[in-house]
C-alpha cells in the first residue's frame, strides 16, 4: 500500500475519534442529557464550547510537541488519550467531570488533525492532494454515521450506553490506527527535510486563516443546535433527530469525497467557493423555506463540511510549496479554536438570552458566505516560498 494512502486511512480514524466521536456525537446526545436533567440547556451548550477551547490548546502546544516527540508516535498516543476520554464520559459525575473530558479531548483532537493531515499532504501526490486529504477527513462523517446509527439504540437503555458506544467504536479504530502509523518516518526526515522549520505566511495564507475561523463558527449551529432544533423546536422525535444526525454522517462520508473529486477536477480554488457558498446555504435554507425536504438537505450538506477542511488542507499545502505545512496548520487551527471559543461562548449566550435558533444559523450562514467571498480572492497560481532558517 503506498505511503500517502496509509496515512490517509491513519489520519481518518484518528479524526473518526477525536472530531466524529469526540465532538459530534456529543450533539444528538443534547436533548436526552436535557431531559434526564444531567445538564442544563446553557450547561449542555457550555460543554460544547469547552470542548472548542480545548482545541486551541492542543493547537498552540503541538509544534512544541513536534520539536521534542517523533510526531507518528504522538499521534498514536493521542488516539490512546482520547479512548481514556471516552471511556471516562460513560461515569455520571456531572456537568464539571464532563467538562474536564470533553475539554481535554478537545485538545487531543488538534494534535491529531495537525499532525496527522501533515503527513498526508506531505506525502501525497500532487494530483491527489485533494482526495487524499478528503479520505482523511472523511474520518469526521464516520464517525458521525456510526454514533448516529447506533446511539438510538443504546440510548433508549439509558444516556450511560451512549457513551459506551462510542467508546467502543473508538477502540476499533484505535487498531486501525496503530497500524496506519507504525513505523512512519519522522516528518523531518521526509523529502525536503523543512517539516519543523517556520515558513514565511503568503498573502493567500493569510486569508486561508481568516476563512478557517470564518469557517468554524459557521459550524458551531449545527453542531450543537441542529438535533436540538428538530427534537424541540420542530417537535419531532429524538429518533428523527437521531436520524438527520446520521444524514450528516453520510454526507461527512460521500460529500467530503466528492468535493476532494471536484477539487482535484476542477481546481482548489473555485471548489472552495462552491463548496462554502453550499454550506452557508445549508444553515439558512431551512428557516425561510418550510419543507422537509429541505432539513433533510442541510443534514447531507452540512456533513460535507469536513471536504471543504480538507480542500483548504490541500490549498495550504500549495500556498507554501514543498515544506511541511505544519507552520501554517498550526495557525489555521488556532483560528478555528480561537474563533469557535468566542464565537460558541457568544452564540450559546445569544441563544440562552433570545431562545431563537434563527438568530443562531443566520450568524453560521452568513459566516460561511464571508468565506466563499474571501476564497474567490485567492491566488490563481500559488507561490512557492522558501523556509526560513
Amino acid at each position: 500500500m503506498q505511503l500517502w494512502l496509509r496515512y490517509s486511512i491513519g489520519a481518518q480514524v484518528g479524526l473518526l475519534i477525536g472530531m466524529g466521536l469526540g465532538r459530534f456525537s456529543y450533539t444528538p446526545m443534547v436533548p436526552v442529557l436535557i431531559e434526564v436533567g444531567y445538564l442544563s440547556e446553557s450547561e449542555a451548550g457550555y460543554i460544547g464550547a469547552l470542548n472548542l477551547g480545548g482545541y486551541v490548546i492542543g493547537a498552540i502546544f503541538t509544534p512544541w510537541l513536534s520539536r521534542h516527540f517523533h510526531e507518528a508516535r504522538l499521534i498514536k498516543f493521542s488516539l490512546f488519550l482520547a479512548i481514556i476520554c471516552l471511556i471516562a464520559s460513560i461515569f455520571p459525575f456531572g456537568f464539571l467531570w464532563l467538562g474536564l473530558w470533553r475539554l481535554t479531548i478537545g485538545i487531543i483532537v488538534a494534535i491529531i488533525m495537525i499532525l496527522s493531515i501533515a503527513y498526508v499532504t506531505r506525502f501525497a501526490p500532487k494530483h491527489r492532494i485533494a482526495l487524499a486529504t478528503s479520505m482523511g477527513f472523511m474520518g469526521v462523517g464516520l464517525g458521525i454515521f456510526f454514533s448516529s446509527a447506533i446511539l438510538p439504540t443504546f440510548l433508549a437503555h439509558g444516556i450511560i450506553w451512549g457513551w459506551v458506544c462510542s467508546a467502543v467504536i473508538g477502540v476499533i479504530a484505535f487498531c486501525i490506527g496503530c497500524w496506519a502509523w507504525h513505523e512512519a518516518p519522522p516528518l523531518d526526515t521526509s523529502k525536503t527535510g523543512y517539516a519543523k522549520r517556520e515558513t514565511k505566511l503568503c498573502l493567500d495564507g493569510k486569508k486561508l486563516i481568516i476563512v478557517q475561523g470564518l469557517f468554524s463558527i459557521g459550524l458551531i449551529p449545527h453542531s450543537i443546535y441542529w438535533v436540538d432544533y428538530i427534537v424541540r423546536e420542530l417537535q419531532l422525535s429524538i429518533e428523527q433527530g437521531a436520524f438527520q444526525w446520521m444524514l450528516v454522517g453520510i454526507g461527512g462520508i460521500i460529500g467530503t469525497i466528492f468535493w476532494g473529486r471536484i477539487a482535484d477536477f476542477i481546481g482548489l480554488n473555485i471548489s472552495l467557493v462552491i463548496v462554502f457558498a453550499a454550506l452557508a446555504s445549508a444553515a439558512i435554507a431551512p428557516f425561510y423555506f418550510d419543507d422537509f425536504s429541505i432539513i433533510v438537505l442541510s443534514s447531507f450538506i452540512f456533513g460535507s463540511q469536513p471536504g471543504s477542511a480538507a480542500i483548504v488542507a490541500g490549498r495550504a499545502q500549495q500556498a507554501i510549496g514543498e515544506s511541511s505545512m505544519i507552520s501554517l496548520w498550526r495557525y489555521m487551527v488556532l483560528s478555528v479554536g480561537a474563533a469557535q471559543v468566542i464565537g460558541g461562548v457568544f452564540l450559546v449566550e445569544l441563544f440562552n438570552r433570545t431562545n431563537s435558533y434563527t438568530f443562531i444559523f443566520l450568524v453560521g450562514g452568513a459566516s460561511m458566505a464571508f468565506a466563499a467571498l474571501i476564497c474567490a480572492t485567492l491566488s490563481k497560481q500559488p507561490p512557492k516560498l522558501e523556509p526560513r532558517h
